[in-house]
């Protein structure tokens, strides 16, 4: 009697491993064998169990496999979108997406092609070849043959071997051996960017259809990158064209971003070069406004919210002509003229505010100067008019009632006040002039000792009451304009004369320094005072102490004896000696050579 139960068997076969299978089997009642044995018809359900199992089993092997090199290819894609779409420098987009092309399809060489708009392939680059190689084989490929059909038709050409097709025009020398070929087209909205060409498939064989769908994928997203990369290089071409026309105007540009701390975050060059320092942005409005101390016209300090850019970036105003005082690092100061106006966003929210100002010091200097200038006109010009016109009109009244000696007393004031007249508005007429550049310097050979007696001996003439000393070495030339180095001694004689007491001494002397010639003017007068040292060569500027003697003048004659001798390639000076006066000195550049006859 058998006795059927349902337990697992094992039914081994020497040439296969065992195999386990479920099914009902007879376990003999005497203990003769320890194997159990399979009935004919469990065996068989068996053996197709087993089979089943076994597709089963290679079914769910190749889907495993699938399964992951899917998620292989897809990470590989992941990581080629992100490396393609992370980039904006154009030159570098284009380099990532050849040899991303390259390892996706498992090409040996890839290429990227760039059409122009004639058609014709403007640039190529390539993944897998050395620039040696590249450079035998000489001049990059215009877009003809195979790679002409992408360019024509932007679709997905593959192909087992490329010399078969009908297209095919071969390769120039030196050209490494290519089968198989993969193209893929970029593009975006019906217009190609590029085409992708990719050949010998490593591990030989061809270009897949997976191949051709990795490729066209990150051809998609290459076509987003290279727009992207584009617009940003078009962006940053259009910024530095701004940037460059910013640097150049004459006037400081900022531009100013608000925020939880507000910045700088543009500055032209001129706004450094007036600011007296190199400004780097971005910038905090604190720092930046802490650089250089600003004051109203009265010199009263500006507060923060006070400075128009601020007030343009916090509460929206827009400034205009705004006059401000500013102290430079180096302790310059300057006045500026400010323009500031707000950025705002579609919302109308302040969203940043530009600010131009200019450096305005020399017009409020011209402002003053012209006031100043006006004022000494009027004065120094009326006192010689009233002692000519009123001189002039007591001869011709009272001619015939005049004695000889009056009338010559009359006659000498009209003379005298006429030459001032004429040195003043001589000395007016040289600053027109040389402010304009209308008397450049003709320069030749020039004896000193001759060019000392003629200014000394003119001056003369109009101070016969003075005493004059004059030394000169013999041999001095110069290569100069005698023209006006003549005026320059002139004036400062005048200068000698007009505050030296009579019968004190004028002394005039021209002597070698090296390689330079001294000339110097020595009065016995009041002298200057230390205070006006520094401004004595200025224009219109008049010493304390010929303030204090009512002497005439402009401030005009020490200030064109400087631009005349610096205009020369010289030097010019004022000395105190201990016995009091004044000695004004300056050099010109000594010319070598013998003294004519």
């Amino acid at each position: 009697m058998c006795i059927y139960h349902r337990y697992l068997a094992t039914r081994y076969d020497a040439s296969r491993d065992s195999v386990v299978v479920l099914g009902p089997y007879r376990r003999p009642i005497d203990n003769q064998s320890d194997v159990a044995t399979l009935d004919p018809d469990a065996e068989g359900r068996a053996i197709a169990a087993l089979h089943a199992a076994s597709v089963g089993f290679r079914q769910a092997i190749e889907n495993e496999r699938s399964r992951l090199n899917l998620a292989s290819q897809l990470e590989v894609v992941s990581r080629s979108v992100l490396a393609v779409t992370s980039e904006l420098e154009l030159n570098t987009v284009l380099r990532r997406i050849v040899d991303l092309a390259a390892e996706l399809a498992g090409a040996r060489y890839a290429a990227l092609g760039i059409p122009g708009p004639d058609g014709e392939l403007t640039s190529f680059l390539t993944s897998g070849m050395t620039e040696a190689e590249e450079g035998r084989i000489g001049h990059p490929p215009r877009g003809r043959g195979i790679l002409g059909l992408l360019l024509a038709e932007p679709r997905t050409i593959r192909l087992v071997d490329l010399s078969t097709h009908p297209a095919s025009v071969g390769f120039p020398p030196n050209h490494p051996p290519m089968r198989s070929f993969l193209g893929v087209p970029i593009v975006a909205r019906g217009h190609v960017l590029g085409n992708l060409y990719l050949t010998e498939k490593r591990f030989g064989g061809e270009f897949t259809d997976e191949d051709a769908r990795l490729v066209e994928l990150l051809a998609r997203h290459a076509a987003v990158a290279i727009e992207n990369a584009r617009l940003y290089s078009a962006i940053e071409l259009q910024q530095e064209r701004l940037r460059t026309i910013i640097d150049q105007l004459p006037e400081a540009i900022l531009l100013l971003e608000p925020g939880p701390e507000e910045e700088v975050t543009m500055a032209n060059s001129q706004a450094s070069e007036l600011l007296g320092w190199a400004i780097t942005t971005p910038i905090s409005v604190d720092e930046f406004l802490s650089r250089n101390p600003r004051f109203d016209a009265d010199g009263t300090p500006v507060e923060r919210y006070g400075i128009p850019m601020v007030r343009s970036l916090l509460d929206g105003e827009t400034v205009a002509r705004h006059e401000l005082r500013l102290l430079r690092p180096n302790g310059d100061e300057i006045t500026i003229l400010v323009n500031s106006t707000p950025l705002r966003d579609s919302t109308g929210m302040v969203s940043g505010a530009v600010v131009v100002f200019q450096d305005i010091s020399q017009i409020k200097d011209a402002e003053q100067l012209k006031d100043d200038f006006l004022s000494l006109v009027s004065h120094e010009l009326r006192t010689p008019l009233t002692t000519i016109q009123g001189g002039a009109t007591m001869l011709l009244r009272d001619w015939s009632a005049l004695d000889a000696e009056s009338r010559h007393a009359f006659l000498s004031d009209i003379a005298s006040e006429s030459r001032r007249l004429a040195s003043l508005i001589e000395n007016m007429v040289q600053l027109s002039n040389i402010r304009a550049g209308r008397h450049p310097l003709e320069t030749e050979p020039t004896l000193v000792r001759s060019l000392v007696q003629h200014s000394v001996d003119a001056e003369r003439q109009l101070a016969e009451d003075r005493a004059f000393s004059t030394s000169s070495e013999p041999g001095l030339m110069l290569d100069a304009d005698p023209d006006w180095i003549d005026q320059v001694l002139r004036n400062l004689i005048h200068n000698a004369v007009k505050y030296t007491p009579a019968g004190l001494p004028i002394e005039v002397l021209a002597r070698a320094r090296g390689e330079w010639v001294e000339f110097a003017v020595r009065d016995y007068g009041p002298g200057i005072d230390e205070d006006d040292l520094p401004l004595v060569f200025e224009r219109f500027h008049r010493a304390a102490s010929a303030r204090r003697s009512n002497a005439p003048g402009m401030g005009l004659g020490l200030y064109l004896a400087r631009v005349v001798v610096e205009a020369h390639g010289g030097r010019i000076w004022i000395e105190r000696p201990e016995d009091g006066g004044l000695r004004v000195v300056f050099i010109i550049p000594a010319l070598t050579g013998d003294e004519p006859d």
